[in-house]
């Protein structure tokens, strides 16, 4: 949705902003050499093939950051994927999209110590419905999802994540998002986003099942990003879900779930 804004880019997950900030958090950039390093280890980063970018991409984009630190250096990786896209201006927003830093979220604030949070919570029962449902279809590939499917698991991780978040970016510009509320009300949501993000609302937001680029073979568990919006998913699992799992789900997360408005 928000890769859909023409003001933003949200290219395909990919942690190279703290995998290489250890090694390049402090380098000169300055130096030409240093900029070749770092173009080579981001293209060596898991993932960063389904980005599609060469090492002429990078090194044109680095050589045009004006004050050339850590930050903008990692703006300019996605200023790059922005342009393969075929867009002419530099986005005004970054949008780094990876759950998997949920464990690494003070690496992420010192990397990059501006950065505005989106947190979206999804109701835990639907979250299962989800993983139960992803489960059935025995994905294979490279980066196939390896995800939770006993009660216990998926409250567990659900609520630890959900409270390390509540937690740690409690003094952070955070703007929490129900996935439900943006199935139901769409474009009130993604109003409410994009003004958090200091941009407008664009009317391609809501259409962003025209303006895919999920990688192809990642597709196969985000069929739905190619569909329009279908409210009847928000709270799906009291029909498709077993009532006993649902309950046992209630149960084990119930006090975190109340924080963000669910009811039983």
């Amino acid at each position: 949705m928000l890769n859909a804004h023409p003001q933003m880019v949200a290219p395909p997950e990919c942690g190279f902003i703290q995998w290489n900030f250890s090694a390049f958090g402090k380098v000169d950039f300055t130096v030409a050499q240093n900029r070749t390093a770092f173009a080579h280890a981001v293209l060596g980063s898991k993932k960063m093939e389904t980005w599609g970018l060469t090492l002429e991409d990078l090194t044109n984009s680095f050589d045009q950051v004006a004050a050339p630190n850590y930050q903008n250096m990692v703006k300019a990786v996605f200023s790059a994927y922005s342009k393969s896209k075929g867009n002419n201006t530099a986005p005004e927003v970054a949008i780094d999209k990876n759950n998997y830093y949920l464990n690494f979220l003070e690496d992420i604030s010192d990397a990059m110590p501006n950065a505005k949070y989106i947190h979206l919570v999804r109701d835990v029962r639907d979250v299962a419905n989800s993983y139960l449902d992803i489960e059935k279809k025995n994905l294979k590939g490279k980066y196939a999802p390896n995800l939770e499917t006993s009660a216990e698991e998926i409250a567990g991780k659900w609520i630890e994540n959900n409270e390390r978040l509540l937690s740690y970016l409690g003094d952070k510009p955070t703007l929490v998002v129900r996935y439900e509320d943006l199935l139901i009300h769409p474009e009130r949501e993604l109003e409410r986003v994009a003004h958090f993000l200091g941009l407008s609302y664009n009317e391609r937001m809501s259409q962003f099942y025209n303006h895919n680029d999920e990688p192809q073979e990642m597709l196969h568990w985000k069929q739905k990003t190619l569909q329009p919006i279908d409210p009847n998913r928000a709270g799906a699992f009291r029909k498709e879900l077993d009532p006993h799992f649902s309950d046992q789900l209630w149960n084990l997360a119930h006090t975190s779930l109340e924080k963000f408005g669910y009811s039983k």
